[in-house]
C-alpha cells in the first residue's frame, strides 16, 4: 500500500525545537481500504524515535476550513496527543484501544513515545488546507514540545502550563 502522505525529518523543520537535514521518514498517512468500514478513513503510522530530544511527531493543524470534530482509535503503540487552543493546553498519553474525539478548535499533534510504531486511524474525511498549518508553522510547532518532558515553544505568549488527562477524561466519540 502506498502512502497519500509522507513526512521526512526534514518536512518537519518549520515546527521542530532544532531543525535537522535527516531524511528519515517520521510518519505515513495511508488511506484505510476496507469496503465495509464506515468509521475510519487514515492510517497514520509514526516512527519510533527522536529528532534531536524530540519525539517523533506529526505536523499538527488546525481544522480552520472545516470545523468538525475527529476521532482517532490508537490501533498499536503509545503516544501523546497535544491538543491545544486558546487558553488550554492538553496533553493526552493514550495507548493501544484508546479513541478520542477532537473537537474542532483545537489544533492538536501526536507524538511516538514508544519504541514500536505509532499507528493511529481516524475518520477525518475532509481534508485539509494551508491555512489549517498556518498558526502552527507562523510558532515553529504546538505550544510545547515533548523533547522529552513538555518544554514552552519560546515563539508562544502567555502559556498556559499543560495539563495532563487521560483519553477517559475526554470525549470518546463512541
Amino acid at each position: 500500500m502506498q502512502p497519500k502522505i509522507s513526512h521526512t525529518a526534514q518536512d518537519l523543520n518549520p515546527v521542530l525545537q532544532n531543525p535537522t537535514e535527516s531524511e528519515e521518514i517520521v510518519y505515513q498517512v495511508f488511506s484505510v481500504e476496507e469496503p465495509t468500514n464506515n468509521k475510519w478513513v487514515n492510517k497514520t503510522v509514526i516512527n519510533p524515535g527522536k529528532i534531536g530530544e524530540e519525539y517523533n511527531k506529526t505536523h499538527g493543524h488546525y481544522h480552520t476550513t472545516n470545523p468538525h470534530p475527529e476521532l482517532y482509535k490508537v490501533e498499536e503503540g503509545e503516544g501523546i496527543l497535544i491538543l491545544q487552543k486558546k487558553h488550554e493546553i492538553l496533553l493526552v498519553k493514550a495507548k493501544a484501544g484508546d479513541q478520542i474525539l477532537i473537537e474542532p478548535e483545537y489544533g492538536h499533534s501526536w507524538s511516538n513515545t514508544g519504541s514500536t510504531p505509532l499507528i493511529l486511524l481516524d475518520n477525518w474525511s475532509f481534508g485539509h488546507s494551508e491555512e489549517d498549518y498556518v498558526f502552527i508553522d507562523k510558532h515553529h510547532g504546538m505550544a510545547y514540545y515533548l523533547a522529552p518532558e513538555p518544554s514552552p515553544n519560546p515563539n508562544y505568549q502567555d502559556l498556559p502550563q499543560p495539563i495532563w488527562v487521560t483519553p477517559q477524561q475526554l470525549p470518546q466519540g463512541v
